[in-house]
């Protein structure tokens, strides 16, 4: 039997943004703060903002990008994607719809950190064919994030703030609502509380750019702010924003339909709704409807034990999968 999918809600009204100022003040606050960190340390001075796109660097970019464009695929062709699914090799991957999204999720999320860490490995120097020489870099990028207290100081609280809102997530909505659940037949519950009931429509997308602003602070040195880390971070933040930008103006189910019989309290719910799977560190937004998906942010659930998936929602929001 092929899963029961709810129907997309295209119509959007005018006076709902797809982002909310929350989501712009948290995601400007943590670049203010990335900025800082780095001009303190003096790896500013080194930093270009326009980079001939080497090999490395454009491979980089295509990696970040590819999780975003599975992202999209199933966001527009949920039932197919369900329907695959349920035969090998989708099948193969997890046990039901969402299991099989959630293994792609991570599979494209960590293959972007390593080729994120690889990239870094060769800006310093590294032979990127030769393991022993890309370790060797990247242990020596670690030991000088680890002996700057400043860096040390900001990484911590951007990593602390985008975790927050990633357990957040998982803990109001759960796998299901996480990895585009209501676009793949799973019933996703109504949530009003946090993170959603912080003004956020994309709670888990502001917690994985966040989360990866840290990663990007740790592997911050003259060398990779030559060779493009800023255009790098800043294109991940490109990402970010346009998976956020899809998921609420293409049919993210945010509680339009449901606002009409809902009472007030949970009508104001659904106007915080977004995506959040998207994810990055584990890589969307919301309040009453569980409306996008969740950001997974891989760095995050290899490093503090933690899935960052990005959506937003609550039945009141409902998320997928950076």
């Amino acid at each position: 039997l092929q899963p029961h999918l709810p129907e997309a809600n295209t119509a959007v009204s005018p006076s709902r943004m797809w982002c909310s100022a929350q989501d712009v003040a948290a995601t400007f606050a943590g670049l203010s703060l990335w900025l800082a960190a780095v001009r303190a340390s003096g790896h500013l001075a080194s930093a270009s903002l326009t980079v001939a796109p080497t090999p490395a660097f454009v491979l980089t970019a295509l990696s970040v990008s590819s999780s975003y464009i599975v992202y999209s695929l199933v966001w527009f062709n949920a039932a197919k994607f369900a329907a695959a699914c349920q035969r090998a090799p989708l099948g193969l991957l997890g046990v039901d719809a969402v299991g099989v999204f959630q293994t792609l999720v991570l599979a494209f999320k960590l293959g972007q950190q390593l080729a994120l860490l690889l990239w870094a490995a060769h800006a310093a120097g590294a032979d990127a064919s030769s393991p022993h020489a890309v370790v060797h870099a990247l242990a020596t990028l670690l030991a000088s994030f680890c002996a700057d207290p400043g860096r040390l100081a900001v990484a911590a609280v951007l990593m602390g703030a985008g975790q927050t809102l990633n357990f957040g997530i998982y803990a109001a909505i759960g796998r299901d609502g996480v990895y585009y659940g209501f676009k793949l037949g799973a019933p996703v519950p109504w949530c009003s509380g946090f993170p959603f009931n912080l003004g956020f429509r994309h709670p888990q997308y502001v917690g994985g750019t966040l989360s990866q602003y840290a990663v990007f602070l740790a592997l911050s040195s003259p060398a990779t702010c030559r060779a493009g880390l800023l255009p790098l971070l800043a294109w991940w933040s490109v990402n970010y924003a346009a998976m956020s930008w899809v998921e609420a103006s293409f049919g993210d189910n945010d509680g339009s339909e449901e606002e009409e019989e809902a009472p007030p309290s949970r009508r104001k719910a659904a106007d915080n709704n977004g995506p959040v799977f998207k994810g990055g560190a584990l890589q969307a937004g919301g309040g009453a409807v569980l409306n996008g998906r969740s950001t997974v942010n891989m760095w995050g659930r290899c490093c503090l034990l933690s899935s960052a998936a990005e959506v937003g929602g609550g039945r009141g929001g409902r998320s997928p999968g950076v």
